[in-house]
């Protein structure tokens, strides 16, 4: 069994979903992303795990070339389609993995991940690959769910409940560390939090399901620490996830 198959039936059986997903395509975490990444028109950018492609049309609006990489085919087919929604022909879509890229060394002026890294089995083996694609000078873009360290544990608890293909998603100093690790510098970082009914993130997951009882179950029986840090008051929570640039050296 491969080690990601739990990823690809999920997002191939929820394609339709992510694609229409206002989160996904509106939230301000993406405009943060472009700006921390102050993209320029003669760059040419990969969009590792791009889903439904928001973050590739993205910088595609801005840069001469962006490839966006995917393992699911359903995923890659809704990025061809908002490509062509939005009338452009700089993206190449490929299929492949995040943590082992089908790409030459530094082939890249930008490389971005956005609301995917949770599912990666090795964060650290991702950053490698970023830092072996990109040129020199060139930048790392991650946006990803979050939590603080000291709860960031239980995030992944709830998350897995609701999703079994989330993998881990990282607090804040586990991206700085994996980064620095990964050879990048000039480290920066936002944190972008809003408010969220239970149902809102439980989709694409029914209500009624057991992933959906269960994860009701987990919040209201109340982890302390963690109900408290994301603001759980019965209905609604605060969902962050951090935005974190670095510079290939």
């Amino acid at each position: 069994m491969d080690e990601y198959d739990k990823t690809r039936d999920f997002f191939a059986k929820n394609s339709g979903y992510y694609s229409k997903s206002e989160s996904h395509a509106g939230d301000n975490d993406l405009n943060i992303l472009v700006d921390m990444l102050e993209l320029k028109g003669n760059m040419i950018g990969l969009d590792a795990a791009t889903g439904a492609g928001f973050t590739a049309v993205k910088m595609a609006q801005k840069i001469s070339k962006v490839y966006a990489l995917d393992m699911v085919d359903n995923m890659l087919e809704e990025t061809k389609k908002l490509a062509e929604k939005e009338g452009l022909k700089n993206i190449i879509t490929v299929k492949g993995y995040a943590d082992s890229m089908p790409f030459e060394d530094k082939k890249f002026n930008v490389v971005t991940s956005r609301r995917a890294p949770h599912h990666f089995r090795d964060k650290n083996k991702f950053a490698a690959e970023c830092y072996r694609v990109l040129q020199e000078g060139g930048r790392i873009g991650i946006d990803d769910m979050t939590a603080p360290d000291n709860v960031i544990k239980n995030l992944n608890e709830m998350e897995r409940i609701r999703d079994p293909s989330h993998m881990c998603a990282a607090s804040p100093e586990e991206w700085m560390k994996i980064l620095e690790d990964a050879g990048f510098g000039n480290i920066k970082s936002k944190i972008f939090s809003r408010q969220v009914t239970f149902e809102q993130w439980l989709n694409p997951v029914d209500k009624s399901s057991d992933e959906g009882i269960k994860s009701l179950e987990y919040l209201v029986n109340g982890r302390n620490a963690f109900t408290s840090a994301i603001r759980w008051d019965g209905k609604s929570f605060y969902k962050s996830w951090i935005v974190i640039v670095g510079t290939k050296l």
